[in-house]
């Protein structure tokens, strides 16, 4: 019996390493600790989105183009962009506009991405509506947490090995269970369930990072993640369904933000030259207006 307990063993450890390092972390290239493959990111965000398309249209609510035609073509627009310069292009990538009074986005597993109208609402907003730069600083945070894989990560330093599979990917669709660690907390909001991530600071930092690179990669002036991100500090932190509530109000993010901005700039710079000199110029107008 001993020797079958030390052959188990054996045979147990080096195949929990080899699970626990068989994730890679498309950012940065190494292994990270991951039991999903890329499929299980996209089955998990294609039952979350699944949900909340359903809730919305129970509702009666508004979606996509009925929603908002100039705002659903500006977030296609910018969402093609910076997929195509992430770390992960072959994403199925799909974003919706949903008319619902909530500040904030969000992108599950495997790129799906929903917007609400709050986002850019004139009163109580963080987004100019039809601003271009402060439109992409958002989504390329919000794609950033997809391409780090972060949901997955989290499940995977959750869950125990019995819970790696289909059992988790339901538990977080389904939002609440212990592996799921209120990754997508189902917060009632105006007779709906609205479906909102919840990250730890170290992910939202690391999407921050992510994302003033993919913006700048895009064509999209990464100041403007600068300028957003230290608009949200001021802003008040009692509404759980705002993009407010995840942003410290000391402005630590914005400052770390600006060390980057050099690199960024870099990149932005090197893309704007490429550009076409008509599309130089209306970017360089519309840079002015917004100032």
């Amino acid at each position: 019996m001993k020797r079958f307990y030390s052959i188990l063993i054996a045979f147990l450890i080096p195949l929990t390493i080899n699970l626990v390092g068989c994730g890679k972390d498309y950012v940065t290239g190494k292994s990270s600790y991951n039991f999903y493959s890329l499929g299980s990111d996209i089955d998990i965000g294609n039952n979350v989105m699944k949900m909340q398309l359903k809730e919305l249209d129970r509702k009666g609510k508004k979606m996509d183009n009925e929603a908002d035609p100039d705002a659903f073509r500006q977030i296609r627009k910018i969402v093609n962009r910076i997929a195509a310069v992430s770390h992960i292009p072959n994403f199925p990538y799909e974003v919706h506009l949903a008319d619902l009074d909530v500040v904030n986005a969000w992108c599950a597993p495997g790129g799906k991405i929903m917007v609400y109208t709050g986002l850019y609402q004139a009163r109580k907003g963080l987004v100019q509506k039809g601003n271009d730069d402060e439109m992409a600083a958002v989504l390329a945070h919000e794609i950033s947490h997809a391409t780090a894989r972060h949901v997955t990560e989290m499940i995977s330093r959750a869950s125990t090995f019995q819970l790696v599979g289909d059992v988790a990917a339901a538990a977080i669709a389904q939002a609440g269970a212990a592996s799921g660690a209120d990754l997508f907390q189902q917060i009632y909001y105006q007779g709906l369930n609205v479906y909102l991530p919840h990250y730890s600071r170290k992910n939202e930092s690391e999407a921050d990072a992510i994302g003033i690179m993919y913006m700048a990669a895009a064509g999209y002036d990464p100041q403007a993640a600068i300028n957003l991100w230290e608009r949200a500090a001021k802003e008040s932190k009692s509404d759980k369904t705002s993009i407010f509530a995840s942003h410290p109000s000391s402005g630590a993010r914005a400052e770390a933000l600006k060390k980057l901005l050099p690199k960024a700039n870099e990149i932005y710079q090197a893309v704007i030259k490429k550009m076409p000199s008509e599309k130089r110029s209306k970017k360089s107008n519309s840079k002015k207006q917004s100032v």
